[in-house]
């Protein structure tokens, strides 16, 4: 298994569980030392999960929310939601979104053509 984790210039690495030799506390939350001497954290603020997750296709949307954009399905622009698909959305399971800040809306726009695309397909399939 490995962690996402920042190293000392609070860049994102994966470090596996079998690299680290201990972990200490700090006042930034737990201290991850590896067998090399590298010493890594989680990341805590936003900002640190944002530019963690970020090369996985994560982007802030909203000041406390960072969202998986390759697991969105849909945005709605006059609610401002982007909408997640779900394992089993059937089950009685509420939709699934996330609100999206009017100055991240540029971030999910393409959302919003996919879904006319695909209105339009099942359309003129009809």
């Amino acid at each position: 298994m490995q962690l996402l984790l920042l190293n000392e210039d609070d860049q994102p690495i994966w470090l596996g569980l079998d690299e680290i030799c201990m972990i200490t506390a700090s006042p930034k939350g737990p201290l991850f030392i590896a067998k090399d001497g590298t010493s890594c954290r989680y990341p805590l603020s936003m900002s640190q999960l944002a530019a963690a997750f970020g090369e996985y296709g994560y982007e802030r949307l909203d000041r406390n929310v960072i969202g998986n954009l390759s697991a969105a399905t849909s945005y709605d622009p006059a609610t401002r939601k982007l909408v997640f698909q779900q394992e089993d959305p059937g089950a009685g399971n509420e939709e699934l979104y996330a609100t999206v800040s009017m100055t991240n809306v540029s971030k999910v726009k393409h959302l919003i053509i996919r879904e006319v695309e695909d209105w339009a397909c099942a359309y003129s399939a009809a």
